[in-house]
């Protein structure tokens, strides 16, 4: 049976000002891809999050984390995408896979949320950088990978182009291990060694074309952790 992988849905107003929750379709197509079965993964909260600033709002009841367990026992993976705020609810669902060994791709915001559970943690990358960190464009810049990690024992590479599309970068990498860096020394990807998979990237792979290489075995190898997870669990 396919793995199923969950992707943490964020609040969002659309263009018709209609309060929806968020998946790129990019992503659902890379999971489908790379034989896994996406669903989505909300917060069991009624919560007026879009509106809110986030120290106003409430902390899960007992029951609402519950109800979220419930879900993400379903679940054979978790994928976090970049949003524009990071949400409690979204720390939680971090925290259980770790608890649980569950895979764990983190992209952009999701990577930030393995950095810390602080927005302390992260300074906007306009401010400081030489490289351009915010682009449309499909390649933006070079990032150099780590020895020894394991993302560049994944791809077999020292170099790789990626796109780049966020405002903020984390300071440090917390309890894991720093994987790849830009040329002005941010970091643009992050891992936990004692897990299965659990891996933080800045860039977006999900954005980048279906030929490339590097996000096709990004991917494959993430579905094969969720392949693991699945049988013993």
């Amino acid at each position: 049976m396919k793995p199923i992988i969950g992707v943490v849905e964020w609040p969002y107003t659309d263009k018709d000002n209609d309060e929806i929750y968020e998946i790129r379709t990019n992503i659902i197509e890379w999971i489908v891809r790379a034989g896994g079965k996406p669903i989505g993964i909300f917060p069991t909260q009624i919560q007026d999050f879009v509106n809110t600033r986030l120290r106003d709002l409430s902390d899960m009841t007992k029951e609402e984390e519950q109800d979220l367990n419930d879900t993400l026992n379903m679940c054979d993976a978790i994928i976090k995408p970049g949003a524009l705020k990071i949400y409690n609810y979204e720390r939680y669902i971090y925290h259980y896979t770790l608890e649980h060994d569950m895979p764990y791709l983190g992209i952009c915001g999701g990577m930030q949320i393995m950095a810390s559970d602080s927005r302390d943690m992260v300074e906007n990358v306009r401010n400081y950088s030489d490289v351009i960190h915010h682009s449309k464009e499909e390649y933006v810049h070079l990032i150099k990978l780590e020895e020894d990690s394991k993302l560049k024992i994944m791809l077999k590479k020292d170099k790789i182009m990626v796109n780049s599309l966020h405002n903020y970068h984390i300071k440090d990498e917390g309890n894991n291990s720093i994987a790849a860096r830009a040329a002005d020394r941010y970091i643009e990807a992050i891992e936990n060694n004692d897990k299965l998979f659990h891996l933080g990237v800045q860039w977006h792979p999900e954005l980048l074309p279906e030929s490339d290489e590097n996000s096709q075995i990004i991917f494959g190898e993430f579905i094969d952790a969720a392949k693991t997870y699945q049988k013993r669990k």
